[in-house]
């Protein structure tokens, strides 16, 4: 993971970062920082992604059709008085291709994104649990940040294997509204900023 440090008395910053390549069978975790802004589509709810935001050169010899790249940004600063949470989730352009563009593989790479998106909020939620519950450490958001991950690692694997990578058209179905309906139980860990006040 990254961090960067704000030696400031009771003042800490720091910022997590991982990487999510879809297909989940060529998964890996990376130490270095989101690219450039204009590469980067962050998660909304109202934009879903269209091939033109496949910006990647496709892997000749792979035996995947399409390649997305996701991530969870996640930062964290606090004084004596506040948090200041952002947990972001986002879609790298520059890295994510595909070879064929039909609406049903489409729809399993915005589940990928949309996973991503699902675990960007259970962390949200994990995290203002444990600051309501009373002092959050740089060393338990990283171990939440890291549980996370993990766990967006096993849903990515698992959808990939249960939708057969999109072929199984009946269970990409079944994934997709299974997936609109955790975003939706999730919906009040929408907003990827958050300030708490420490009681």
């Amino acid at each position: 993971m990254l961090y960067s440090h704000k030696p400031e008395i009771m003042n800490y910053s720091f910022l997590l970062i991982a990487f999510i390549l879809s297909p989940f069978s060529l998964m890996g975790q990376q130490d270095t920082a989101p690219p450039a802004q204009k590469n980067l589509i962050y998660w909304s709810e109202g934009q879903k992604l269209v091939w033109t935001d496949f910006d990647g050169l496709a892997e000749r010899y792979s035996e995947h059709a399409a390649f997305s790249v996701v991530g969870l940004e996640s930062r964290m600063d606090f004084s004596d008085s506040e948090y200041r949470v952002s947990i972001g989730t986002y879609f790298e352009k520059d890295e994510s291709w595909s070879k064929t563009w039909t609406a049903l593989l489409l729809m399993h790479e915005q589940g990928h994104f949309d996973l991503a998106e699902i675990h960007a909020r259970k962390f949200r939620k994990q995290v203002l649990e444990v600051i309501r519950a009373g002092r959050l450490t740089t060393s338990e958001f990283k171990a939440l940040h890291e549980s996370v991950m993990a766990d967006l690692k096993n849903a990515q694997n698992e959808y990939d294997k249960a939708t057969n990578f999109s072929m199984d058209y009946r269970e990409q179905l079944k994934w997709k509204e299974r997936i609109e309906e955790e975003l939706q139980r999730l919906s009040d860990h929408a907003d990827p900023e958050m300030i708490v006040e420490i009681q």
